[in-house]
Formats: C-alpha cells, sequence, structure tokens
C-alpha cells in the first residue's frame, strides 16, 4: 500500500472492503453492457444520456479494479479519489495514461449536470471511445496473471 492510498484511507476517502470477486464482474459486466446501450442511445439520438452511460462504464470498470484489490472510494470526490487510487495502484501498468481521461469525461458530465452543458455527436462519439478504452484497459489488466 502506497502512502498515497494510506493518506486517502486515513482521511476517509477510502476504505479497505472485503474483496468480492462477484461484485468485480458484476461491474466489469455492467460496465460492458453500459457501453453498447451508449452506443444504442446515441443511434437515437439521445445524446446526454450515452453521455451518462459511457461515463458510468469507465467509472464502473474503474471501481471494480480498486474493489480488486480490496479498496472503495466513498464521500465527496470519490471519482477524482478513485481515479488517483488507480493511477497510484498500477502506476506500472502500460496504458495507465487512459486513466487520467476519466476526468476529462468527470468535468463535462458536471458541466451538464450542474450548468446546462449541451452535448453534440462528435463528443458522444470520444466519451464513446475513451470509456471503452478505459474498459478495456480495465480488462487487460484485471486479467489474471496481469
Amino acid at each position: 500500500m502506497t502512502s498515497l492510498i494510506d493518506d486517502l484511507i486515513q482521511r476517509g476517502s477510502v476504505q479497505r472492503v472485503p474483496i468480492d470477486i462477484r461484485a468485480v464482474e458484476r461491474l466489469i459486466r455492467d460496465a460492458t453492457q453500459h457501453l453498447a446501450t451508449a452506443s444504442a442511445a446515441l443511434e437515437r439520438g439521445d445524446l446526454s444520456g450515452a453521455f451518462q452511460l459511457a461515463y458510468d462504464a469507465a467509472r464502473k470498470s474503474l471501481t471494480a479494479l480498486a474493489l480488486s484489490r480490496g479498496l472503495r472510494t466513498k464521500g465527496e470526490g470519490a471519482h477524482v479519489t478513485l481515479i488517483a487510487v488507480v493511477q497510484t495502484e498500477w502506476s506500472d501498468e502500460p496504458g495507465l495514461e487512459v486513466v487520467g481521461k476519466l476526468d476529462r469525461l468527470r468535468r463535462t458530465r458536471n458541466r451538464a449536470e450542474y450548468a446546462g452543458h449541451w452535448f453534440d455527436r462528435d463528443e458522444i462519439e470520444d466519451a464513446l471511445r475513451t470509456a471503452g478504452a478505459i474498459v478495456e484497459w480495465v480488462t487487460a489488466v484485471g486479467r489474471p496473471g496481469s
């Protein structure tokens, strides 16, 4: 455990939890399904729904990864903390830079929720590519032996 993780635990932003492989697998399944549903929503013209599902897919996959090490983020700023936890715990993994892209999606999601940001199709297609890359990365690094 790194000093950053220990500090986050001390502050109450992260808690240790029992590793529940079924929960990890369920979150990965949800993330994969959310990507498919987001694509369908995009095709039907539901841009905000497609974005939210893409964001949730990426976030749930990272949550699954953290849970696979018995770590759960909580409280205000939990999504930002989740990104930091994954970047810290998997710092040696190739392709880690894709995880930081969730923060851009998170900020966009917050603008849409709280400041009336309106999406365009290109933005949703980019979000789907980003979320897909994050889910793919999580799936690769989460394999046994990885």
